[in-house]
């Protein structure tokens, strides 16, 4: 498991020894870079459209021509890992510029200095409306909201940065008029070499490449985890914590996924009472779970390399004993 916080981290090492696991807690080094565009939100949109428009017409008129599959909020907030096609990635861009553009200038037109743009209520129940009840809501209705939110955020942290919002005890309170066009945003710059240095100079765009030096903080946990912990357990710690999202969905998915094996081997050593490791390496290279009242059959597949892993485990954890020829679960 890896943690942004090193706190986060000590939270969920305590949690783990409250369940009677152990934890291994160590500091790794992170280097990340970034190329990033700053300038106003008009010129920016100006930079990109301009860039589309080299790329062809073909690209100007499929700007949209993502992945039918593609929500709203993914084409709003999402970053491709592989840069994969950057007429769709500019237009990400470019969408999420002009939206925030015209909500400001929506804000701009609506309120006057002085006015409460956003109470602190209102913050609070959009944050907590992300963290609670979302199975009840329907996916059409909760992508909207997830939407809206993204966007609220983006444009509150615009006004701030720009000194236009300015957060007190009843909310974020506009303190000064401007045009939505003139604010100054910091973007990422993705294909940065398709800009000339002429037309950043004409639109007054700065290109600054970023490195960014730091720690993460990593947590081995051993296997005792699949047998005092619950998926109900872990999954809502987690999501109160800075964690590494690809790692907490690895950690998830080990934890209702490898159950049943754990259970499907420690049943089969014991229905026979002893078993030797090759016979339980065939018993398993294809075993059914029999499910109540269940559409669908599930068949586990394990590899060799993986039961005999396992077993080690659960010698270590004392649920077996005896050698590879005679195994034998510990009652």
């Amino acid at each position: 498991m890896l943690f942004y916080q090193e706190k986060d981290a000590d939270t969920f090492v305590k949690f783990l020894r409250e369940k009677n696991c152990r934890a291994i807690k160590s500091v790794e080094s992170e280097v990340n870079e970034e190329t990033v565009m700053n300038g106003t939100i008009g010129n920016l949109i100006r930079v990109i459209e301009n860039v589309l428009n080299r790329q062809g017409p073909e690209s100007s008129k499929n700007l949209g021509a993502e992945d039918p599959q593609t929500t709203e909020v993914e084409k709003i907030s999402s970053l491709p890992g592989n840069c994969e096609d950057l007429a769709a990635v500019h237009a990400r861009t470019l969408s999420n510029l002009q939206s925030s553009r015209e909500n400001i200038a929506g804000i701009m037109s609506r309120f006057n200095i002085g006015d409460v743009v956003y109470t602190s209520d209102y913050l609070d129940r959009m944050k907590e409306s992300l963290k609670s009840g979302m199975e009840d809501i329907p996916e059409e209705d909760l992508e909207k909201m997830v939407t809206l939110t993204i966007l609220t955020y983006d444009c509150i942290s615009i006004l701030e940065d720009n000194a236009v919002l300015e957060a007190r005890s009843e909310g974020m309170v506009l303190v000064k008029k401007v045009d939505a066009g003139d604010l100054i945003v910091e973007r990422r710059a993705w294909g940065p070499d398709e800009i000339d240095e002429a037309t950043l100079n004409k639109f007054a765009i700065t290109l600054t490449h970023k490195i960014h030096y730091g720690t993460s903080t990593r947590v081995t946990i051993d296997p005792r985890i699949h047998f005092n912990c619950a998926f109900d357990d872990v999954e809502p710690v987690l999501e109160e914590l800075e964690v590494d999202s690809d790692s907490a969905e690895k950690l998830l998915d080990n934890l209702s996924l490898k159950s049943p094996v754990i259970d499907r081997v420690l049943n089969i050593i014991e229905t026979a009472g002893k078993m030797s490791l090759p016979d339980l390496v065939r018993e398993m290279k294809s075993a059914t779970i029999e499910q109540e009242e269940a559409d669908i059959r599930v068949v586990l597949h394990s590899s060799p390399e993986f039961i005999n892993s396992l077993i080690n485990d659960l010698r270590k954890l004392g649920r077996v004993e005896g050698t590879d020829r005679k195994i034998r679960v510990i009652k």
